[in-house]
This record gives structure tokens, C-alpha cells and sequence, in this order.
């Protein structure tokens, strides 16, 4: 019985202790439980935390990277702005030269016309009055009377000629001063914008060059891609100004010399263009203002415009047709682009071809509609679209005017 008893204590002992150990085993799991919790929470927290920091980061370079490009867009309008002047001071040096030259000239007929009108006042004068009805009275019968007649009357004419011709010049000499006063001022005047410009662009670019360093790898080869693209621009538009320069002085010569214009200068309401994209019209834009973007020089063409043809808007000669790549070969800038000269003072430009599409090479002559490449992305591109710009003189223009 005892035994029994001792036996059911020992039990009893035993459940006692399991009961404890596994409610300390709870309450220990428990505690361990929460204090996972609270570990996980504060996890959480900090993952939230980087997170966001990461996305203010992100925030900040992304608003750094539009500002860069802002930048470089405004030195796009300072460069092409100074290469303006950099045109209108050549045609005003240009002008003055030839003004001048033809001031130098006119000056020197008039010395000899001058100089032959006095010698004839002189001959007049020591003649006296009497010398014509001398001539007249002296002729030997009717035929010489005539003939004497004739001739002083002619003479009379050439000497009012003369005087006539000596008071011109002077006046074309004094309007041709006139005018090389005016050139002069103009030049001066695009002398001290071209310094103002420049030194408002070395204010941007300072700027630019801080930002810049702090964009990221990725960002600072996207701004390198940018200025690569603009330097590109330019070279491109200083050689199309260069060949509407040459093109302008040949017309003019053209006309001095009494032979037809070789085009009359076209306004946007009478440019006679058709749409650059085939079987598309102006619903095919999505951005419609100009310029869409600061620095951004022609309009895209890019709704439902994948493997549409490319056309030429207007008959004309094709100035340039390239494809602009990197030494690595890859695309940039304009990709592949034709420029067609209309020789009505406007050019137009065809860029982000279809690699290989274009159909046209420099020199050829192309009609109104012809097909000269395909939409696509190369170059500076994000998604298929056709970058057209319309360029007066060389540099580019709202190209919505032009459009049909």
C-alpha cells in the first residue's frame, strides 16, 4: 500500500514538473516569439526606411538628370544663336567689303566724270556764247547747216548727260555711305549680342559641370549622349547654313547680272509640302507644341507609325544621307537621317530612320512623294517615330507652318 502511494507521489512529482517545464517552455518560446516580432517589425521598418530613402535618391537624380538636360538644351539655343551671328557678322563683313570696293569704285568715276565736266564747262567758257551760232552761220549750205546743227545739239545733250550722270553718282555715293554706316552698326550691334551670348553659355556650362558630377554612371553616359547629339546638331546645321549661304550668293549674282533667280524664297503658306509620313497627317503627333522640349528643333511623328514610309515633302536635291555612329558602330545622334535642299530656302530633315532603310544618296535629285527611308529608332531614340525639322538658312524653324 505504501508502495502504491509512494508510487502515485513519484507520479504525481513527475506531472508536476512536466507541467512546469513545459509552461517555462511556453512562456520562453513566447517571449522568444515577440522578441522575433519586434526584430521583424523593426526589419520592416528599416527595409521602408532604405526603401524610401532609395526613391527620394532616385527622385533627386531624376530631377538632377532633367535638370542637365535642361541645360543642355539651352546651350543648344546659345550655340545655335551665336552661330546665327556668327553667319549674320560674315554676310555684314561680306557686305561692307563689297560696299566699300563699289564706294571705292564709284568714287573713282566720278573723279573722271567730274574732271571731264570742268574741262567741258572750260571749253564753253573761253568758246564764249557765240561759238554755236558762229558754227551755225558759217556752214557753206543747207546740208552743213544741218550737219552743224546735229552736232551741237548733240554735243549740248552729252554735256547735260554728263552733268546728269556726275549729280547721280554723287547721290549713289552718298546712299552707298549711308549704307555702309547702317552695316557697320548692325555689325557692331551682332558683335556685342555674339559676346553676350557667349559669355551667358560659359555661365550654363559652369553650371552643367557641377550638376553633372553628381549624376550617376548611367546618367552621366546618357548627358554624354546628349552632347554628343548636339555637338552632331551643330556641325550639321553650320554645314547646311554654309551651302544656303552659297546657295543665296549664287542667286543673287545670278540676278545682278540680269539672269533668272534660281528660286524665290518660300513662305511657310505657300512651301507647297506634303506630310513626311505616308498615308499619315498632323493626328499622327502627339506633341503638337514647338519646340515640344527646350532645345528639341523639329517635331516627332510617332503615333501608329511602325514600317511607314518615309517621303520627300517637296522636290529637291538631297544635301545629306548618312547614318551617325559611335566607333563602336552603334547608333547616335540623328541615326540614320537625309537632308533634302528644295532650293526655295528651305531644307528639310529626316531623322531615326529604320537601320539601312534609307533609299536616297547625296546629290540625287528626289520628286514630291518619293519614299526615302522607313520610321524606326536609331540614334538618340527611345520608340519608333520620325524626327522632321524644316531649316531656313541653314538652321532649323517651326516645322508646323510648313506642314499640311
Amino acid at each position: 500500500m505504501k508502495r502504491k502511494t509512494s508510487s502515485k507521489f513519484i507520479l504525481i512529482l513527475i506531472i508536476i514538473s512536466i507541467l512546469a517545464f513545459g509552461i517555462n517552455t511556453i512562456i520562453s518560446y513566447a517571449a522568444q516569439k515577440d522578441e522575433l516580432l519586434n526584430k521583424s517589425e523593426e526589419a520592416d521598418k528599416k527595409i521602408k526606411e532604405t526603401q524610401s530613402e532609395i526613391t527620394e535618391i532616385k527622385q533627386e537624380t531624376s530631377t538632377m538628370m532633367k535638370e542637365v538636360q535642361e541645360l543642355v538644351g539651352q546651350i543648344s539655343e546659345y550655340e545655335t544663336e551665336i552661330s546665327q551671328l556668327d553667319t549674320q557678322i560674315t554676310t555684314i563683313q561680306n557686305n561692307i567689303t563689297t560696299t566699300t570696293e563699289k564706294l571705292e569704285k564709284t568714287e573713282k568715276d566720278l573723279d573722271s566724270k567730274q574732271k571731264l565736266l570742268d574741262e567741258r564747262l572750260v571749253a564753253l567758257y573761253e568758246a564764249g556764247p557765240t561759238r554755236y551760232m558762229d558754227m551755225l552761220l558759217g556752214s557753206t549750205g543747207i546740208t552743213d547747216f544741218i550737219s552743224n546743227y546735229y552736232l551741237i545739239e548733240e554735243l549740248a545733250e552729252h554735256d547735260t548727260e554728263l552733268i546728269e550722270t556726275v549729280k547721280k553718282t554723287k547721290q549713289e555715293i552718298e546712299e552707298t555711305k549711308k549704307q555702309l554706316e547702317t552695316s557697320k552698326q548692325e555689325l557692331e550691334s551682332a558683335k556685342e549680342k555674339q559676346v553676350a551670348k557667349q559669355n551667358a553659355l560659359t555661365v550654363i556650362k559652369n553650371d552643367k559641370s557641377a550638376k553633372v558630377a553628381n549624376l550617376n554612371e548611367e546618367e552621366k553616359q546618357l548627358e554624354a549622349d546628349l552632347v554628343q547629339f548636339e555637338k552632331d546638331k551643330q556641325a550639321i546645321r553650320s554645314e547646311l547654313a554654309k551651302i544656303a549661304a552659297e546657295e543665296e550668293a549664287r542667286r543673287k549674282s545670278s540676278a545682278s547680272s540680269g539672269g533668272s533667280q534660281s528660286y524665290v524664297p518660300s513662305t511657310p503658306s505657300s512651301s507647297g509640302y506634303i506630310f513626311p509620313v505616308a498615308g499619315l497627317s498632323r493626328a499622327n503627333i502627339n506633341n503638337k507644341t514647338y519646340p515640344s522640349y527646350r532645345g528639341h528643333t523639329g517635331v516627332d511623328i510617332n503615333i501608329n507609325v511602325t514600317g511607314r514610309s518615309v517621303v520627300a515633302v517637296k522636290s529637291g536635291t538631297v544635301e545629306k544621307s548618312l547614318a551617325l555612329r559611335n566607333p563602336n558602330g552603334s547608333y547616335r545622334s540623328y541615326g540614320e537621317y537625309v537632308v533634302i535642299n528644295h532650293h526655295d530656302g528651305t531644307m528639310t530633315l529626316y531623322g531615326h530612320m529604320r537601320a539601312g532603310s534609307r533609299t536616297v544618296s547625296q546629290g540625287q535629285t528626289v520628286s514630291q512623294g518619293q519614299v526615302i527611308g522607313i520610321v524606326g529608332s536609331t540614334g538618340n531614340s527611345t520608340g519608333d517615330h520620325l524626327h522632321f525639322e524644316v531649316l531656313v538658312g541653314g538652321y532649323p524653324v517651326n516645322p508646323f507652318p510648313y506642314l499640311p
